[in-house]
């Protein structure tokens, strides 16, 4: 006996325990049982005696054992002597998770063993847990553990339901928070983890999958500027350490800018993860209200400063207690002032500077202690003009302010020295004395002006007038020689006109300079403009003998809105005058493209070239000055008023334009004129323009130019609307062409061939090809502006059409779109005049009564006359109605002027008063006079002289 160690009681106890509490083995449990045990149980009246008793005690108990967890351990064995040991163990029992009961108490069990031969056998078994936990059949506390894990379950669940409740509040707040929540990790690569709603949102984002598909860091949205700092600060942060916080702009998606304000730390969040969480708020307006506000304050204390500074450039404190100065602005440079000093020592320096008439006068005012005295006094400001010496040795005039300031923290006797310079002031009496001088030499200057006008167009009107005279005189003593009158009535026609422009010339500037130049928004077509152009100089270029050409640029519009008129009179003005001073053998034109398009307009460029002989750079600085020619040489050979680049300059400023010029002597010169004209915004031009973009497809067209440009142009244009097309350099290539295209079977559907080329000319081309196609190919000839010439042989030739210069697309397209490839239009129709119809003339001047009556009546209309507005009145009146088709009125007429007339007219109670057309003819210009006569209730307005070509068109427009 006694060969049982102290830690094999020990072990034993500890089996024992675990097997029972732990994994509710009672078998373990019995099976250590000796025949005579005596057990102690935990309730207070459990207890048996012997093995099978207390067997039977601890087997009835088996449907109500309750596994449990051990804690705190703790065993005590001792060695009671002959065999017996004793082991006492204390431990914490904790219902396993699951068992649906609890229990969480301390027992203590105390062993017996006794040596055997089998080994160790429990003798006595003492178990101590609180009595009125268990019941009298119960081993374990059941029915208690059980309502403990009730009531606990309970509990439980209301916390759950709380912190559910909370979870789902946390969950609202993360996502509608405003402000943006964005976790990223640790690492180098700062991936991010998980956002909130407003983060993707603020970025411009419309879901969290679109955020992440282009975002994979946070540092994505970071502006280069601001990324090495954001680094920094990641860099800094510690667990669960001090966060770190900042403000940055970025960029939303959109582009926009934006301002946030960040806060940044390092935590471990709910999924165990250590990441970086930064939150951060829209600061955008915050930051926009700060900038406006500090850019305010910024500009009131700039202003503030300017005005000061402006006013006062020399401005000093004064301590007159301490005797101090301090110098705080100082924006002058005509005297040295030290920056601080005694102030007694600055007015004794001063005073040898001061002008001696005034040095007395400045010590006494300005010494310390009369302004201690004045101030004392009640006085508040001290103020005396003076002359002083500057740095650079003259005297200057200047005034000296001292002002009290009050001192709201000791009895010390502030004030400040405001100096000002006077010099500008004194001088502005001298200068007003200068400015009536100017006014005067001005005045002097405008007479002698209006005096050298009147003597320039008192000889620039004469000297038509002496050729009409003379012409009549000639043609009159030579009326039996039909040569001699036809070539008179030539040079009467040619001054004429001449006196025409001069008188529109002056006319025109006259508006210019009273303000009364008005500029037309019209829609106008754009072809037409150009053609009406040409129309006009290329006449004039060929009984010159110069070559001409209007080449563009495109593309251009068919229409724009603008004043045409005078945009035809600037560029009329300009081809004149490179007409007068081009020899014959030299070369003008216009080139015209489309500069720039902004805010609804084109800006149109037109350059008006001539290889003539130029001008001097001297006199390229007064071009577009009333009356300037450069030589009076060639302005009396070349008769103009001087006044047409002046009023072409003005209507340019006037159309909102510009214009310049570049010219050489005996080269050449260019005016470059940039007009802006309204773009049309017109529905069905689009649509007629989709319509046309299938115009020719199908089509082979065979493009013939010398000029690549024009050639090049013309086939892109072309291409645009469908056709195939072959451009060819000359008429030899152009023979080819049509050559190789048979050869391969194929045909040229239509062939546009120059007229003027070298080689071979566009007639002789047309010839050659119209030979080899025979009438399979219609030939159209571009022509130079009038085709009248050479009509006749190109017909003969195979010419089918004509089309004028410039090729513009608009005119291309009309073209293609009006043609008929079998029936060629017919080259013009007969002008039908105005046979049948009937006019009342009105018109007081007997010799321009005559005039009208005589051309009205060879175009074929019967015409009655009256003398003055009255009269025209009663000869309506006393005619049917309908008997007139139109009235022609006269404005200004003895009795009753034609504007009252045609008021009374339109107030007849008969049918055709009120639509009667009734024109007005009057030899004034102005706009204001042309409105007059519209709200009179005029159908239109001629202009004398009367020009047959518009008086009948004019009539033609008004009948229908």
């Amino acid at each position: 006996m006694g060969n049982v160690t102290l830690a094999e009681v020990e072990s034993l106890a500890r089996k024992i325990l675990t097997t029972y509490f732990c994994d509710s083995d009672l078998e373990f449990l019995i099976s250590t049982f000796a025949d005579d045990i005596i057990w102690l149980g935990g309730g207070e009246k459990q207890k048996a005696e012997g093995k099978e008793a207390v067997a039977a005690c601890f087997r009835s108990g088996k449907d109500g054992m309750i596994a449990c967890d051990m804690s705190e351990e703790s065993y005590h064995c001792m060695d009671l002597g002959g065999g017996a040991y004793l082991c006492e163990g204390v431990s914490w029992l904790h219902s396993k998770p699951g068992s649906e009961f609890y229990i969480n108490m301390q027992q203590r069990v105390t062993f017996v063993f006794r040596e055997t031969d089998e080994g160790l056998k429990a003798v006595h078994i003492h178990n101590s847990v609180p009595y009125q936990a268990i019941k009298e059949d119960e081993l374990f506390p059941i029915e208690s553990s059980r309502e403990e894990f009730i009531r606990l379950q309970s509990a439980l669940n209301i916390k759950n339901q709380e912190f559910e409740n909370q979870a789902q509040f946390l969950e609202r707040l993360y996502d509608t928070i405003p402000c943006g929540i964005l976790q990223f990790t640790t690492d180098p690569g700062h991936r991010v983890v998980a956002l909130n709603p407003m983060t993707w949102k603020f970025y411009g984002y419309d879901s969290e999958e679109a955020y992440r598909r282009d975002v994979t860091s946070p540092l994505d949205n970071v502006e280069e500027e601001d990324r090495g700092r954001v680094l920094a600060a990641i860099d800094r942060l510690t667990l669960n350490g001090e966060n770190a916080s900042y403000r940055r702009r970025c960029v939303r998606r959109d582009g926009q800018e934006a301002w946030i304000s960040v806060v940044m730390g390092r935590i471990v969040n709910s999924d165990g993860q250590e990441v970086i969480q930064a939150v951060f708020t829209d600061i955008t307006e915050q930051m926009r209200l700060e900038k406006a506000q500090e850019q305010e304050r910024i500009l009131e204390n700039r202003f503030l400063r300017a005005a000061i500074y402006t006013a006062y450039p020399l401005i000093m404190s004064l301590n007159l207690t301490r005797n101090t100065y301090s110098l705080f602005v100082d924006e002058q440079d005509s005297y040295t002032i030290q920056g601080e000093g005694t102030y007694t020592d600055l007015v004794e320096h001063s005073l040898p500077m001061i002008y001696p008439s005034y040095q007395e006068d400045y010590r006494n005012t300005f010494r310390r202690e009369e302004i201690l005295r004045r101030f004392e006094a009640g006085e508040w400001e001290i103020y005396m003009e003076m002359q002083q010496m500057g740095d650079d040795g003259e005297y200057h005039w200047l005034s000296v302010h001292v002002i009290a300031v009050e001192n709201p923290f000791n009895d010390d006797v502030l004030a400040i020295d405001l100096v000002k310079l006077l010099d500008s002031q004194r001088q502005e009496q001298a200068r007003q004395q200068q400015l009536l001088r100017d006014a005067l030499a001005s005045a002097n200057a405008a007479s002698r002006a209006k005096s050298d006008f009147l003597s320039r167009m008192s000889h620039d009107i004469r000297t038509p007038m002496n050729a009409i005279i003379g012409m009549t005189t000639i043609g009159q003593l030579k009326l039996e020689d039909s040569q001699v009158v036809r070539d008179c009535f030539r040079k009467i026609d040619t001054s004429s006109k001449y006196l025409l422009s001069l008188i529109n010339d002056i006319l025109d500037m006259s508006k210019i300079e009273t303000d009364k130049m008005e500029i037309a928004h019209e829609l106008f077509d754009f072809k037409a403009f150009a053609e009406e152009l040409n129309q006009i100089i290329y006449p004039q270029t060929l009984e010159k003998e110069v070559s001409y050409e209007m080449r563009h640029r495109e593309p251009l519009e068919s229409h724009y809105i603008g004043d045409s008129l005078r945009m035809k009179q600037i560029l009329m003005n300009l081809l004149s005058n490179a007409l007068k001073f081009t020899p014959p053998g030299g070369k003008l034109g216009v080139d015209i493209r489309e500069e720039r398009r902004a805010n609804g307009f084109a800006y149109l460029e037109f350059m008006v070239w001539d290889n003539g002989i130029g001008m001097s750079e001297e006199f390229m600085q007064r071009i577009f000055q009333p009356f300037e020619q450069e030589n009076p040489g060639n302005a009396r050979n070349n008769v103009g008023s001087g006044l047409g680049l002046s009023i072409v300059y003005n209507l340019v400023q006037l159309m909102g334009g510009t214009i310049g010029v570049e010219s050489e002597k005996d080269k050449g010169s260019t005016f470059t004129v940039t007009i802006p004209f309204r773009l049309v915004s017109d529905n069905q031009e689009r649509e007629w323009e989709r319509k046309r973009q299938n115009l020719l497809k199908g089509f082979e067209v065979l493009v013939v130019d010398d000029d690549p440009a024009v050639g090049r142009q013309t086939a892109v244009i072309l291409e645009d609307i469908g056709a195939r097309t072959v451009w060819a350099d000359s008429g030899y290539r152009a023979v080819e062409e049509v050559q190789i295209s048979l050869r391969q079977d194929r045909m040229f559907d239509i062939a546009m061939i120059d007229w003027k080329m070298p080689g071979i000319d566009g007639i002789e081309t047309a010839r050659r090809i119209r030979n080899l196609v025979g009438g399979d190919t219609m030939i159209i000839m571009i022509t130079a502006y009038d085709w009248s010439g050479i009509e006749a042989e190109a017909r003969a030739a195979g010419i089918d059409y004509f089309i004028a210069k410039p090729l513009f697309r608009s005119a291309i397209y009309d073209t293609f779109s009006k043609l008929d490839k079998r029936n060629p239009e017919p080259s013009g129709q007969c002008d039908p005049g105005l046979a049948g119809k009937r006019f009342l003339l009105a018109e007081d001047n007997e010799l321009n009564r005559e005039i009208a009556v005589t051309l009205l009546e060879m175009n074929g209309a019967a015409v009655d006359t009256a003398v003055n507005g009255r009269e025209a009145l009663d000869f309506f009146g006393a005619r049917e109605p309908g008997t007139y088709d139109a009235v022609l009125m006269d404005i200004r007429m003895p009795v009753m002027d034609g504007l009252e007339a045609c008021m009374r007219i339109r107030a007849m109670d008969r049918g055709d008063g009120a639509s009667v057309p009734i024109l007005a003819m009057t030899a004034n210009a102005f706009e204001e006079d042309k409105k007059k006569a519209f709200a009179a209730g005029m159908t239109g307005y001629l202009v004398k002289p009367l020009d047959i070509r518009l008086l009948v068109e004019e009539l033609k427009r008004c009948l229908g």
